[in-house]
Formats: C-alpha cells, structure tokens, sequence
C-alpha cells in the first residue's frame, strides 16, 4: 500500500501524529504507532552494515584523474595513506556520524519500499537535512523540512570554538599534545633484545595491576600470564609501549619512572621503551612538511563529493563524512596519523630484528603504520591480538571482501595472523570473509577470570522472596542516569518484591540519594565477588561487565542506548533481553524464566583454557603442555 507521507522525527519528546508512517531517528521506542529506524537497522543489519563497507570499498578505489584515490595518496615508499584515515578506521567513537550513515541506508530502503508522495523532516541537524533532501530530489518526492519549535542553545565553550575553526588550523593546534609526551624522549634508547629466543610487543600502557605497578614489577591485564610463560620457557621480551593519559598512570614521567624500573630486572619483566621515546625535532619537521604535503593532495579531489554517493543509492553521504575527509587528510588526524608513521619508522628500525611480533589489535589507522614499519625494516612473524570483544557494529573489525583480495600494489596493510580469542570472534571473521588462513584460535587473556564464574549460578527463588537485581552502570554517567531513570518509570509496573543494587563504573561516583525513587543500594566490591549475591543483571548496552554475568548463568537485562546502534557485546546471545521502555523492562524482571538457571557454557563466548594451550601451540609449537 502507498503511503502518502513518511515523516522523520528528529526532536525531543514524542513524535506528533501525522497521517500516513512516522519513523523516530532516535531510539528504540515505538509509542505513539511511531517505528523505531534503529529498530529496522537491527532486524536488517547484515544488509545494512555491508552497503556501508561496499561504500568503503569503492571510495578507496574512486578515480580521479585516472587515478585510484588509494594511488594518490600514497606518501612514502608504497605506504597509501588512505589506509590510516577515518573513513577506513570505521571508528564509531571517534567517527559518531557512522551511524547517520547506517540509518540513511535504512531509510533509503523503506522509502523505496513505500514509495510515499512525501518525506517531512523534523529536525534542527542541517547536515541530516541536506542529506535527506538530495535522496528526494533524485527519487522525484516531495520534501519538507521542518526545525523544532524549541532548539537546544548551544553554549559559547572553547569545544564550539574550536570546531568552528578551519581544519588546518585544528590540525596545528593538535600538535600541542606533544608537550604532554615529550618527557618520554628523555628515556634512554634501549638495549633491545635479539636474537631466536625473543618475543616482540606492541602495547597500550594501561590496564596494569596496581599492586604488581607499585611493586615496581609489571603485569599487564591485557596480556595477563603470556609474558609469564614465555619468561618460563627462557624467552625475553621487548615491549614498545603506547603511553596514555589512564587512571593507571598518572603522568608520563610516572611512566618513565616505572619503565625504568621495570628495565632494571628485564629478564623478569621484559625490556620497556615508548613509542613517543622516540619523537625528534627533525621528526615532527617531517611530520609538518609531509602534512603540507598531504593537504596540497587534498586540494586535487576537488569532485570527490560525487564519490560519496554510494553505488545504487539516491543520496550522497558527503554532507555527513565531509568531517571525517577533511580531518583524515587537512585536520587533527592527518597529524596523529603523519606522526605515527615517523615514530614507527624510527622505533622499529632501531630494533634488531625480531623473529615474532605482536600487538593489540583494534585495526586503528596507528597499526596500518605499525605493520607498515614492520615490513619496511624486514621483521619476521607479525600476529594480530584481539584482546577484547568483538561486537557486531564495531565497524573496525569487518571489511569488503574486494579489499582483502585487491590485487593493487599498494594494498591495505596487514598482519601475517589475527589471534581470535573465542567462538564468537571466529564467527565474525569469516563472515566477513577474512582468509580462515590468516587466523588462528588463541585464549582470551583479558577473560580468564570467567571460568571461575560458571560456579556462581544461582538456584531458583521462591515466589515469595524478594528478587535481587544488580545494576550494572556505564563508562558515561549520562548511561547510567537514563538506565536508573528508566528502571524508575518500569517500577510502576512491577508487582512482586524488588530490590536494586547499583555497581558504577569505577570511573564514576553515583549518589544513591539522587534516585529516591529506587531505594538504590551502591556496592564497588570486584564483580566476581558478588555475582553470587543476585538474580538478575541489568546492564548498559556498551559495557563487557554484562559478560561475567552471562558467564555466571544469570539472566541478563541490557538497555538499548536511544542515541546509538546495539554495541552489546551480548547481542545476538539467546536468552539476553533488551529493552528500551518501561513495560519492556518491568515485563522482563518478572519473566518467569528467571526461575531457572540460564545453561552457559564457558567455551560459547570465549576460549578460556588456563594452560594456554592454544597460544603454546602458536607461539611454542615445541612444548610440552603438563597436565
């Protein structure tokens, strides 16, 4: 049937009613008879997500002046830079118009589908407007933008300020955080380790543990006991490390510090230098004239906006990723991006070479440069460590197929194996068709603390006893405030005997008194230690802590955040609930399936064998693994 109008509701508060179908652009609710557009692109999500890599895809191979724009930006040696910008990265936190794009695909979809006379708009987003009114103009609809009656004011901050100004000017002022690292130049070259009997690691330094930290001993959650078991079999270790301003750390000097100190017993702890350690006043010259370089590049694209016009689509994505091109090659991250190749270039030639190398893989455009200097300074072995989850529309980890099996010279840059760390990252890898060679089954180091969990399974209640619920909060306190605010408003709906406890992020304090309406309890005591306390867990979308309660046998409640895609590590997971209003999430507290133990199985998820079996044979093939 054909509808006359489709109205887009872009506003706060509940959509107004308008004949013909309304879709909310924020959300999940549908009151009101109003769809949900995240709620389409979940039940579509596969189509969608690959139209948006096709995109990618085919950017990277857009001809200008008979050129591909990966052939013209190449910049040093067959290093393309194309490979580190944004729009490759895919980095939905560092690139939040991603998921514009998405909903942009969906809406295309639905409004082919429906064939209406009319689109309206309701929205204070220009650049969403433009968008939306070049997809009408190609599909010969009427269109009819309309801004809210009451706009949020953005106040005057040094923030708007700066994002106002011209992107070559932002990209100079990014440089001010070297000052911050430059006291980690003052780290003495190391005396690296070489030879066969040597490991090389590329690392964050962060997640450290704090007693081993102040014991001036290093242990990293990230890599867990690896590094102990290589030290076991007589292997030393070489550590570049990424420096980051963390709870961790409290400085760069306080990381000098302890690198020094780590370096002092390095047979133990492994030889620790920084990448930033190698930063010179001709490097950042470097870095400055190959910047220039780049933005004069820059200048050659000047139709390039049509390459922003997916193949097949009736819009354009320019005016939403017009940000992304212009910081990627004029901006901040053409910057970061300039430097991280010097550094990487400088560090991984000072290095003798190193049979096995392995790094933190996130597939970040610092990595690109990372493997790139690898190659260039000819170093053996390069294995790719997924240390953490591996979600749906974390875009980082999925690419076209075409890209992986382009035959051009300068090819994306890539490790010799990826290590997945479970079932589920597997999974994911060869759905995107990465090569099943290429990859290689590993234990997730971060997670080895979840195979003590599946003990602390809770037996069912009794209809009388009062139902425990454990509140799992977010990195951002605003999370945390809509999910609290939203179990408020569930409680009206909800019968039987309830009790709250909220566990914050330890990044943030959460005063109970601010929720008067949930009798909120605050607990800071270890997960592991309290799981067994409660039956059932309500989380935010975002966060891996909803893993240990799943790894528990617990069932699991997870909002839907209404401004962002399902980033649910869960997602996917039979059993897991989401929800995104209050009969939803009242419905599930009181489903009777919490009755009954959830059956999990520990290797569902992750690979977790604590004799790290799976990286002997990959690292050690030789061994002999005790029993």
């Amino acid at each position: 049937m054909k509808n006359p109008l489709i109205t887009l509701w872009d506003a706060s508060g509940k959509p107004s009613e308008y004949p013909g179908l309304t879709y909310t652009w924020e959300g999940y609710s549908e009151e009101n008879g109003a769809r949900s557009l995240y709620r389409y692109v979940d039940t579509h999500a596969e189509r969608l997500r690959g139209k948006y890599l096709s995109w990618i895809h085919e950017l990277g191979q857009s001809q200008v002046k008979q050129k591909s724009l990966i052939d013209h930006l190449v910049i040093q040696d067959d290093l393309s830079y194309w490979w580190l910008t944004s729009l490759v990265e895919k980095n939905q936190w560092k690139s939040p118009r991603i998921k514009d794009a998405i909903r942009l695909f969906a809406l295309e979809e639905i409004i082919v589908h429906n064939k209406p006379e009319k689109l309206r708009l309701i929205t204070a987003n220009r650049s969403l407007h433009k968008a939306l009114r070049d997809l009408c103009q190609n599909l010969n609809i009427a269109y009819e933008w309309k801004r809210p009656s009451i706009i949020s004011k953005r106040a005057l901050s040094l923030q708007a300020v700066y994002q106002a100004l011209p992107m070559f000017l932002r990209g100079f002022i990014s440089l001010r955080h070297l000052w911050s690292r430059w006291h980690l130049k003052k780290h003495s070259k190391p005396r690296w380790f070489g030879g066969e009997k040597v490991f090389f690691f590329c690392s964050y330094f962060i997640h450290l543990c704090k007693e081993s930290y102040e014991r001036g001993e290093f242990y990293s959650y990230q890599w867990a006991d690896l590094p102990k078991l290589l030290q076991r079999e007589g292997y030393n270790t070489n550590w570049l490390q990424h420096y980051m301003d963390s709870s961790d750390v409290s400085s760069a000097r306080d990381a000098l510090n302890s690198a020094t100190s780590f370096n002092q017993s390095r047979e133990q702890h492994g030889l620790h230098t920084f990448v930033y350690s190698y930063i010179t006043w001709g490097g950042v010259r470097r870095v400055l004239r190959n910047w220039l370089k780049l933005t004069f590049i820059s200048f050659r694209f000047r139709g390039i906006q049509e390459a922003f016009r997916p193949r097949g689509s009736h819009f354009s994505l320019w005016p939403l990723m017009k940000d992304d091109w212009l910081t990627s090659l004029r901006g901040p991250v053409a910057i970061s991006n300039l430097l991280w190749i010097e550094l990487f270039d400088a560090a991984l030639g000072d290095l003798p070479h190193q049979r096995t190398g392995l790094y933190l893989c996130e597939n970040q455009g610092w990595e690109r440069a990372f493997i790139h200097a690898w190659r260039k300074f000819g170093h053996g072995r390069l294995i790719a460590v997924t240390h953490t989850t591996i979600r749906f529309w974390d875009l980082r980890y999925f690419i076209d197929l075409r890209t992986l099996e382009s035959s051009d010279d300068h090819k994306i840059p890539k490790p010799d194996l990826t290590a997945l760390n479970g079932k589920q990252a597997v999974d994911y890898y060869l759905s995107s068709d990465f090569p099943e060679e290429e990859t290689v089954e590993c234990e997730a180091l971060r997670f080895g603390h979840l195979t003590s969990l599946s003990s602390t399974i809770k037996k069912a209640k009794r209809k009388d006893e009062v139902i425990q619920v454990l509140v799992l909060g977010d990195f951002f306190h605003s999370t945390t405030d809509k999910m609290l605010r939203l179990l408020g408003r569930a409680t009206r709906h909800i019968s039987g005997p309830i009790s709250y406890t909220l566990k914050p992020h330890p990044g943030f304090q959460v005063k109970a008194e601010d929720y008067p309406f949930l009798d909120l309890k605050i607990v800071t005591s270890s997960l592991s230690q309290i799981l067994n306390e409660f039956d059932i867990v309500y989380s935010a979308n975002v966060t891996t802590a909803s893993i240990d309660a799943y790894y528990a046998g617990l069932p699991v409640i997870v909002i839907l955040d209404a401004e962002d895609l399902n980033f649910c590590p869960l997602r996917g997971v039979p059993g897991v609930r989401f929800v995104s209003e209050p009969r939803e999430l009242a419905m599930a507290l009181q489903e009777e399936h919490h009755d009954l133990d959830v059956d999990t199985d520990p290797e569902e998820f992750f690979f977790l064998d604590p004799k790290l079996s799976r990286w002997r044979q990959l690292l050690l093939p030789k061994t002999v693994i005790e029993n």
